[in-house]
């Protein structure tokens, strides 16, 4: 699992032919809960590239994530990506 902190994080997360990504908050008890099955699913699929932002830590990243995606930030959010695309 990755977190996302630069733009060349944000690059390879939408240059990834599949992956997954978790937008979160650090302190939220309701991201807690999808911080670890997250988790859980790293460990049961490593071959999958599995990506977090923590948006109160990475504001600008967040908003680039959620205008790329066409999606408004709602924490926490995860996503599928295919090809860049939610």
């Amino acid at each position: 699992m990755r977190d996302l902190t630069s733009q060349n994080d944000l690059a390879e997360l939408f240059g990834e032919r599949e992956a997954v990504l978790l937008k979160h908050g650090a302190h939220c008890p309701i991201s807690a809960a999808a911080r670890d099955e997250i988790a859980a699913l790293a460990a049961a699929r490593p071959d999958v590239p599995i990506y977090r932002l923590e948006v109160s830590g990475q504001r600008a990243l967040s908003d680039a994530v959620a205008e790329r995606l066409g999606v408004a930030h709602q924490s926490p959010q995860a996503f599928v990506l295919r090809d860049g695309r939610a």
